[in-house]
């Protein structure tokens, strides 16, 4: 959802105020929006509503971006105030804030008819294309959101945000090729700013190309120290490689420049409850993740967290209610038709697996691949390769995790799976080629990781 809110161009041929010196706090908002520098914008939109409180854009703005940072009930504040202004506007600015207010109450056929506007009416503008092309993406309408992200490239050449979203969009199709191409012109149009980077290193991540990645991701925070996103994506690689204690330092690093939110206490009980998972803690997991939803009940993560964590501790009834809870906080936010919904099926079939449902687990994978991505089939893939391996059908496991490695042929929990597989299978030699691959994408575990505990077990247990 980041950039359906944050599309910000460079400048704005219309803007209802006044005040040179509001326009040009606005204007520096924009642009730090558009390099997605959230505590400068924040301050450069206060900036600009002290020299005119009645510019109604800079409310909007200021608006969408509170609700992207977690503070949802200022956005709901603060998009109010601006549509109160809106009608002192012009017909552009009041289509703008109007997308914005749909979006923050999530409604979205709305948003979709506000969009819609202001391409027929602004056909020239860019901006209007990133926003639909976003929305196409949110309902895995791929060819169309890269259709959108093309014609504003064209319009403005020099346009980073429909670049940036054309890297992104081509790599969720499977097209890890032009994926790059366009990243790397990302780069080139902004070599002196941090997002391009970090922009490149999620493309390499993706594909399991995980030093090269942190390597793009350091680069960005030689352009700018306290750039909260790549701290926050080491930690996430560091989390995947094992190394939970410094991907727990680098996540709450992330956090510390990131603005004050609703949602900042909850995230960092959070982070600590995802590393509790990955090191078998489910009960103290689940304790904290409790302790996030108190604090932040709309947080998908740690509601998706605690259904698992129930889950594992075999509370099977707490985790489905839990679930139930979660699936109508979805269809509140009218988030049921969107690619959304793969992490909520594949939960749910995780769940059923460690229930010994298999076959309820492998309709609810099958109602996540309605909604996936390539990019996202990924994972179902792998948990349909987990449930064929617990229930004995190994033929079909290995097809599953042939296309869950499809895109990224060094996913470790792919790997892990297919080591079981093996091992099931009785092939000593492939389950320890697998699991030589897998110990040198750990080398530097923690010695607590519980992937790697149990991989240890199953190569100490292969026969020779």
């Amino acid at each position: 959802m980041l950039s359906l809110f944050l599309s910000a161009c460079s400048g704005e041929p219309e803007l209802s105020t006044a005040s040179p010196e509001a326009r040009r706090f606005y204007e520096e908002g924009v642009r730090f929006l558009s390099q997605f520098y959230y505590n400068e914008a924040l301050a450069s939109f206060d900036s600009a509503l002290v020299q005119d409180s009645s510019f109604a854009m800079a409310w909007g703005r200021l608006a969408s971006l509170n609700f992207e940072i977690g503070n949802e009930a200022k956005a709901r504040t603060l998009i109010e105030k601006a549509m109160q202004l809106a009608p002192a506007t012009s017909g552009r600015e009041g289509l703008y804030i109007r997308f914005w207010n749909h979006l923050i109450k999530f409604e979205n056929e709305q948003a979709w008819e506000a969009a819609d506007s202001l391409l027929r009416l602004y056909p020239e503008e860019t901006e209007p294309y990133v926003m639909k092309g976003r929305l196409f993406e949110q309902t895995s309408l791929l060819d169309s959101a890269i259709h959108c992200y093309k014609h504003a490239a064209v319009l403005d050449t020099g346009y980073t945000r429909a670049v940036m979203h054309l890297g992104y969009a081509y790599s969720t199709a499977g097209d890890q090729e032009q994926a790059i191409e366009y990243m790397q012109r990302y780069i080139r149009l902004s070599p002196d700013l941090a997002d391009p980077r970090a922009s490149y290193a999620d493309l390499l991540l993706r594909v399991g190309r995980y030093d090269e990645a942190l390597e793009q991701y350091e680069a960005s925070l030689e352009l700018k120290p306290d750039y909260w996103y790549s701290f926050s994506q080491i930690g996430y690689i560091y989390s995947i490689l094992g190394r939970l204690r410094e991907a727990e330092e680098q996540m709450l690093k992330g956090l510390t420049y990131l603005p004050g939110s609703e949602r900042m206490n909850a995230s960092r009980l959070t982070i600590a409850a995802n590393m509790d998972m990955s090191r078998g803690l489910y009960d103290k997991a689940a304790e904290r993740f409790l302790m996030a939803l108190k604090d932040d009940s709309t947080s998908y993560e740690a509601a998706y967290g605690l259904v698992l964590a129930l889950a594992k501790q075999g509370k099977f009834d707490a985790a489905m209610e839990t679930s139930t809870r979660i699936e109508e906080e979805l269809s509140r936010r009218n988030l049921t038709e969107t690619q959304v919904m793969v992490g909520f099926h594949l939960m749910k079939a995780r769940v059923l697996t460690e229930q010994q449902l298999y076959e309820e687990a492998r309709v609810a994978c099958e109602l996540a691949l309605e909604h996936a991505s390539p990019l996202s089939r990924t994972s179902v893939f792998r948990q349909l390769a987990e449930i064929s391996t617990r229930n004995g059908d190994y033929d079909r496991a290995f097809l599953e995790c042939e296309e869950s490695l499809a895109i990224n042929n060094n996913s470790p929990s792919t790997l892990l799976t297919l080591t079981r597989l093996y091992r099931k299978k009785g092939d000593g030699d492939m389950t320890r080629s697998i699991g030589v691959r897998l110990q040198t994408l750990w080398k530097d575990a923690d010695p607590d990781f519980r992937d790697l505990k149990e991989l240890k077990d199953l190569l100490r247990t292969t026969p020779a």
